[in-house]
């Protein structure tokens, strides 16, 4: 082989590792930048109040007694059974969605007694 044969080859090779390396730094910092402005969102939104207030529960669990008078009241009327079926369903959901926002929101404190 010619000498500019070794010469091409050899600069190709320091050229790969060269943006290979430089490509590994450049990932590196994005994912450090990124992961850092996540960490700072999610302590932003940890900070604030409470994602379920008290007033928000009971909005919830007046709406789920309203969904319960509604079924009652079609419970009447022929023909109603798939709407009865459908909105009964869906108070069940609420009500579990309602008391799962609780728990979110305030989580329960648990004490030694419990472990006994």
């Amino acid at each position: 082989m010619q000498t500019e044969t070794y010469i091409i080859a050899a600069g190709l090779l320091v050229g790969w590792i060269a943006t290979a390396i430089f490509l590994f730094k450049a990932t590196k910092k994005a994912y450090a930048r990124g992961f850092d402005r996540g960490v700072t969102v999610a302590r932003m939104q940890h900070a604030g109040a409470p994602s379920c207030t008290h007033a928000d529960h009971e909005l919830l669990t007046k709406i789920t007694t309203s969904l319960g008078v509604a079924v009652q009241a079609w419970q009447a009327f022929p023909g109603t059974e798939p709407m009865v079926s459908k909105v009964a369903q869906q108070r069940r959901q609420l009500t579990a969605f309602a008391a799962k926002m609780w728990l979110a929101a305030y989580p329960a404190q648990l004490s030694a007694e419990d472990f006994k």
